[in-house]
């Protein structure tokens, strides 16, 4: 089973929509593009203690691209960028904007695998746009940042069909006065026929105050979607996705349809 292929660790909102690969290598000159395209809306927001008094108007649609590539056996190349189409208004803050949300350049290192287990790290550079950087601060805001993700994967039999699960922790340091931030992203999938790939997904961001700059904040959100496999060079992935808890941020409901091209 070719998991590098199959994975996916999903999708972050109000903050940049990336598809996130997951632990497992790209083989050496091959890679694949997924280009997704999301629509998301609120209507209500999370307060400072964590319930939902906020009323707020928030529609979001982005086009996003996400790009790896198999450089060695053991190191994978990343590219990510997105574009987006924003209307936010809070109380009398009223924003409208169209154009590039933060792009990402990184490489995956594995440092240890066996027949089920792979364990990695990544490394990469964030570079702001004008768009969504960082979470509860005006579009915008920010500047080069850099990550540092740790990723653990496990394949497994359920059922005598394969699955996989994927769990990612990262911390995004921001430099100056800008908040760095905590993620981690757990996925689980699982091949109940030979063409479909069901995805279980929850997503974790959290946030400190710095200088005013954004409250702190975090989210909780949880994804589903299922990946039909049309033929070994592409895929269809649709899915939903929800805030279920957060402290100062909205409370989102998306809808994706991604395409996976492999070769």
């Amino acid at each position: 089973m070719k998991i590098w292929g199959l994975c996916i660790a999903g999708l972050a909102s109000f903050s940049p929509t990336f598809a996130q690969a997951g632990a497992w290598p790209t083989p050496v000159g091959e890679g694949q593009v997924i280009s997704t395209t999301l629509f998301d809306n609120a209507s209500t927001g999370y307060d400072d203690d964590g319930k939902l008094t906020q009323q707020v108007l928030f529609n979001k649609s982005e086009a996003a691209l996400y790009w790896e590539h198999g450089l060695t056996s053991k190191t994978t190349v990343v590219l990510q960028s997105s574009y987006q189409d924003i209307e936010f208004t809070a109380g009398v803050d009223v924003v409208n904007f169209s154009g590039i949300g933060e792009s990402y350049a990184g490489l995956r290192r594995v440092f240890w695998q066996n027949g089920k287990w792979v364990v990695s790290a990544q490394a990469g550079v964030l570079f702001a746009g004008a768009g969504e950087v960082i979470s509860d601060a005006d579009l915008g805001t920010g500047s080069t940042h850099y990550e540092g993700r740790f990723l653990a994967g496990r394949s497994f039999k359920l059922a005598k069909k394969d699955g996989f699960v994927d769990i990612q922790a990262a911390y995004r340091f921001r430099p100056g006065t800008q908040p760095d931030e905590r993620r981690v992203d757990v996925t689980a999938g699982w091949l109940p026929r030979e063409k479909f790939q069901i995805l279980a997904q929850g997503f974790y961001t959290g946030s400190e105050e710095q200088f005013e700059i954004a409250r702190p904040n975090t989210r909780l959100k949880l994804q589903s979607s299922i990946v039909y496999t049309h033929n070994p060079k592409t895929s269809y992935q649709i899915g939903l996705y929800q805030t279920v808890a957060g402290r100062n941020i909205v409370k989102e409901k998306a809808f994706f349809i991604a395409i996976w091209k492999r070769y």
